[in-house]
């Protein structure tokens, strides 16, 4: 069976192979995830999601008895009905496509509703994926392909690569669908039960409880990714007497006196993390202010609780496990389950982020209406603050999301309107 096998070099660089059922690296999809990935900057993730893709691809392929190296280097390349069933089994999760048990699901009418004495069922499917997944299949399948009958053969023009991408699924264009931010009952009761000091506590240490509380506070303080707390270190807080160069800090936020900062770095391949799946900082870097409440939770977690960890000592990081080690991306979703399954709807650490943008929203608007910023400085400081580059894609997602709250709250109001001239 082919696997993704990820390692760690000499260097701290983290890299990923293809290896086949013999345990021998792939010979192609390695040199082109050298050549076309990792030589190019990808990050680790996508290097490791490509080369997953890339497996599937050979998989689909060998179940369709179709030799692609071969094919390739004899210039008989993928027919239209082969790329047309290859694109229809990239529409399966990889445990149906392995004949493994799929994930079905019975539905039975009501008592009440049956019209026969016959039992009524339904099947339900849940084997497709996402469309998403399917067009990022589609797409790396294409890449691949095409990039190998271009290594073998440079002169020859094909039509792989477009029949591939031509046959994606259509990109959804309601931006709204996957927006999810907590409203204040939401917030109130989370917060109500990650406390310490509260009797609903959900981890069984003074070490979890005040750990799993600051990583809370911090997303929803900060609005920042899994992968930028996680790469936190001690050596990132900046006390209130120490001077920030000012390249560091946009023009808004611009270092007060008695003010503490966290500076978020991009690390990628340090040295000093021993994990394999090393949690990835995708913004840029950046310092953030810390308000008196939540220092006071940082300063309270390091010399109370992380100190009296074990190797605590050794590790620069901030948020560690209970054997000392920088603390996983999986660790960390186990925590998010752990609340959500507490509190009883989901609570996951991008909703946080969605919430502090849609704050930001509030607190800008009003000092745009106040006259004390513009709408552009105000859009400025959040890409700064987000980690972003001013006018990126990011930004105007939040941007428009605004606009269109607004727009509905005119559409409220001449609704009113109506209603007030013909009551």
């Amino acid at each position: 069976m082919m696997s993704v096998k990820r390692f760690v070099m000499g260097s701290g660089e983290r890299f990923a192979v293809l290896i086949d059922g013999n345990n021998f690296p792939m010979t192609y999809p390695n040199l082109y995830s050298v050549i076309y990935l990792r030589n190019r900057g990808q990050s680790i993730n996508t290097i490791a999601a490509v080369l997953e893709d890339i497996k599937l691809l050979y998989l689909l392929l060998d179940k369709l008895e179709i030799d692609i190296e071969q094919r390739v280097k004899d210039q008989n390349f993928l027919k239209l009905n082969e790329i047309e069933s290859i694109v229809n089994l990239a529409n399966f999760k990889r445990h149906y496509l392995l004949n493994q048990k799929s994930q079905r699901k019975i539905l039975s009418f009501p008592r009440a509703l049956r019209k026969e004495a016959v039992r009524s069922k339904f099947l339900l499917q849940h084997d497709y994926v996402s469309k998403e997944l399917i067009y990022r299949r589609l797409t790396n399948f294409a890449e691949y392909l095409g990039w190998l009958e271009s290594y073998f053969h440079s002169s020859c023009t094909t039509i792989t690569n477009k029949a591939f991408k031509a046959r994606r699924p259509q990109e959804s264009i309601d931006e709204s669908m996957d927006y999810k931010s907590f409203d204040q009952e939401q917030l109130k009761i989370i917060l109500n039960q990650i406390d310490p000091k509260s009797h609903k506590c959900i981890w069984t240490s003074d070490f979890l409880n005040y750990r799993n509380e600051l990583i809370i506070y911090l997303f929803l303080y900060l609005g920042c990714r899994k992968g930028e707390l996680l790469n936190i270190k001690l050596s990132d807080l900046v006390n209130k007497k120490a001077k920030l160069e000012e390249t560091e800090l946009s023009e808004s936020v611009r270092k007060k006196e008695g003010t503490s900062y966290i500076t978020i770095r991009r690390n990628h391949d340090d040295k000093s993390d021993s994990r394999l799946y090393q949690p990835l900082v995708k913004t840029r870097s950046r310092s953030l202010a810390l308000n008196l409440n939540l220092k006071k939770k940082i300063d309270e977690y390091i010399l109370k609780y992380r100190s009296a960890i074990p190797n605590a000592e050794l590790s620069d990081f901030l948020i560690l496990s209970v054997q000392g080690q920088p603390l996983s991306i999986n660790a960390l979703n186990k925590i998010f389950a752990q609340i959500s399954e507490k509190v009883s709807f989901n609570v996951h650490a991008h909703a946080f982020r969605h919430t502090w943008n849609d704050k930001y929203t509030d607190k800008s608007l009003a000092l745009v209406v106040s006259g004390k910023t513009t709408e552009d400085k105000a859009e400025n400081d959040r890409a700064y603050l987000m980690g972003w580059i001013p006018g990126s894609q990011s930004a105007r997602r939040y941007a428009k999301r605004a606009e269109n709250r607004r727009a509905m709250e005119v559409g409220m109001e001449i609704q009113k309107k109506f209603e007030e001239d013909n009551g």
